[in-house]
C-alpha cells in the first residue's frame, strides 16, 4: 500500500507543479501584453491592405460612399457672420475675430486646450448676481458674463484686470480667484 500512496503522492505533486508553471506562464504572457501594448498601438492598425504594415505617419483614410449625410462639426458660415454681424453692432466689444468655438462646443468639450491655457467654464447660476463685483456685468448675445467694456470674465491666480486672449471670440480679463497656472475659468450664462 505504500507503494500505491508513494505513486498517488508523486503525480499530484507533478500536477500541481505543472499548474503552478502554466499560471506564472499566463501571468508574465498577460503583464508583458499589457506592458508592451503602448508601444504597438500607433502601427496597430496602419496596413496598407496587403497584409504588410506600413508606418503611421503614412497611413490615409479615403472616405467610403455612404448614403448617410456629411456631418461638419467645425464653425459654421452661419456663425462667423453672426459674429462679424455682433461685432459691428457694438464696436466697445472686445470681439477680437471668429470664435474658434461656440459656447456649445466649449460646454460639450468641458475643457479647451488652447493658446498654452487651459480653459473651463463656471455658470454664473452659481454665483449670480452681486456676488462678484463686475462693472457693467451683463450676459452677451453669445452666452458669457461680460463686464461694461465687452471683456469676458475670467478665473485665475494672475492679478485681477489681467486680460487674456481666448478661442471664443472674446478678449477675457481676470476678476475672480479660483484656478492656478494657465487655468482659466470663463464664467458663462
Amino acid at each position: 500500500m505504500t507503494a500505491f500512496t508513494q505513486t498517488a503522492r508523486t503525480g499530484s505533486v507533478r500536477w500541481s507543479r505543472v499548474r503552478g508553471i502554466g499560471a506564472v506562464a499566463g501571468v508574465a504572457v498577460l503583464l508583458g501584453t499589457a506592458a508592451l501594448a503602448p508601444l504597438s498601438m500607433p502601427n496597430a492598425f496602419a496596413s496598407d491592405g496587403t497584409g504588410v504594415a506600413v508606418a503611421a505617419r503614412t497611413q490615409n483614410f479615403a472616405a467610403a460612399d455612404s448614403a448617410e449625410p456629411v456631418v461638419d462639426l467645425g464653425i459654421s458660415d452661419i456663425e462667423r457672420i453672426g459674429a462679424t454681424n455682433a461685432a459691428a453692432k457694438s464696436p466697445s466689444k472686445q470681439l477680437v475675430g471668429a470664435p474658434l468655438y461656440t459656447l456649445a462646443q466649449f460646454m460639450f468639450s468641458g475643457a479647451i486646450e488652447w493658446g498654452g491655457y487651459k480653459f473651463t467654464y463656471y455658470s454664473q447660476q452659481v454665483l449670480p448676481g452681486q456676488g462678484l463685483e463686475v462693472p457693467g456685468r451683463h450676459v452677451n448675445e453669445d452666452g458669457y458674463v461680460s463686464d461694461g467694456d465687452g471683456f469676458i470674465v475670467l478665473a485665475g491666480s494672475a492679478p485681477k484686470g489681467t486680460v487674456f486672449p481666448t478661442p471664443f471670440g472674446y478678449q477675457g480679463k481676470i476678476y475672480d480667484r479660483g484656478t492656478v497656472g494657465n487655468h482659466l475659468d470663463v464664467y458663462i450664462r
